[in-house]
């Protein structure tokens, strides 16, 4: 019984994670989606709830930290255009 709470107490956090960010931030929705679907399946369907949550931390924080160097790159893109603008 206990595993079994802890198994739909485990699903019902990860639909309430895609819920809260899918009203708030819709714009997170790409990486916490699948990764909350990969948490879910571990913890809620395989019961391995630290494996869930572990992969669950990793793709949210991991994933969009891999990314950011591509934000710099259109900010330098701007700050350049905006240079080469006021120098002529």
């Amino acid at each position: 019984m206990r595993r079994l709470f802890a198994r739909v107490l485990g699903l019902a956090l990860y639909a309430a994670v895609v819920g809260w960010c899918g009203w708030q931030l819709p714009a997170s929705l790409p990486f916490v989606g699948p990764a909350a679907a990969a948490g879910a399946a571990l913890h809620g369907l395989k019961g391995r709830p630290w494996l869930g949550l572990t992969a669950f931390v990793v793709l949210v924080l991991a994933l969009p930290v891999l990314l950011a160097p591509a934000l710099g790159t259109g900010a330098f893109s701007d700050v350049a255009d905006w240079f080469d603008r006021s120098q002529s």
